[in-house]
């Protein structure tokens, strides 16, 4: 990495719940901070909504997506309080033993709130797909939805599988998010000295062959030389397809569709999650 250039990543926040979800997250946090060493800002959460549940009679692990609700006594804070410090602990020592920097952090509020909040002092939100309570496998946890809906920085959701992040590939659609998504990955292409690969799936009747183009001469001005790859058929399948027939190893993209661009990619973004098993970078 130059030394003029600012890391693409030098903060990542990363929430901990105990789950598996918390667990891939991590593991997604320590593969992409190690190459810029970068600062693991561990955060535990406590729903605010746990500590009320022992008032309301329908109180349960509804609102507990990958924490297991503790019995309701008197000192349900303390145990609260008890399990969030060992899931700092635990994640302290693993980021200490890959040879990063980590911090920590108790807050106490709505899960996603607090993590959009934490992370206006990082360069990314890390975190998992699902908790284990009530999210069946395949789908998007709730936590995770609104956080990607919400955060004002850039959301790295976690694959089912580990990643070194060395094979990017941005699914382009032209629009403002997608275009922002698109010149952070040549950030990061540049940073690492990795190739780059830009797909659109064309509309029917489009012309696919004018946004790559476009995503061409974008990243030109970023001084990167993309591939592109333009593809057929529905977005969601299609993309898929081709990050599992290449082995693409984290894929990018915006988190709206811009008005008016032939292929709004946003609206698919959380499919996208859904249907592939590597990481999943979205941007703003």
């Amino acid at each position: 990495m130059a030394e003029h250039m600012v890391p693409v990543f030098s903060r990542l926040l990363v929430g901990l719940d105990g789950s598996a979800g918390a667990e891939a997250a991590m593991d997604a946090a320590i593969a992409l901070g190690r190459a810029s060493r970068a600062t693991i800002v561990l955060a535990a959460v406590t729903d605010v909504r746990l500590l009320e549940a022992p008032l309301l009679e329908s109180a349960g692990p509804l609102w507990a997506e990958g924490v297991p609700v503790a019995p309701a006594t008197a000192d349900l804070r303390g145990v609260l309080d008890e399990r969030a410090a060992a899931f700092l602990a635990a994640g302290s020592a693993r980021v200490a033993a890959a040879g990063l920097a980590v911090e920590t952090v108790r807050a106490v509020g709505l899960v996603d709130d607090e993590l959009a909040r934490l992370s206006e002092g990082t360069d990314a939100i890390v975190i998992g797909r699902r908790g284990d309570v009530h999210t069946m496998p395949g789908k998007i946890g709730a936590v995770t939805a609104h956080v990607i809906k919400r955060a004002p920085r850039p959301v790295v959701v976690a694959g089912d599988r580990p990643s070194a992040f060395e094979h990017p590939v941005v699914a382009f659609d032209g629009g403002e998010t997608s275009t922002s998504a698109l010149a952070e990955a040549c950030r990061f292409a540049t940073e690492r000295g990795l190739p780059l690969d830009v797909v659109h799936v064309g509309a029917e009747g489009g012309d696919a062959g004018k946004v790559l183009d476009q995503a061409v001469a974008l990243a030109a001005r970023h001084g990167v030389a993309v591939r592109t790859h333009a593809l057929a058929g529905d977005i969601v399948e299609a993309v898929a397809d081709w990050v599992a027939r290449t082995g693409a190893d984290v894929l990018v993209a915006g988190a709206h569709g811009g008005r008016g661009t032939p292929w709004p990619l946003g609206s698919h973004a959380e499919k996208l999650i859904r249907a592939t098993v590597v990481p999943v970078m979205i941007h703003r």
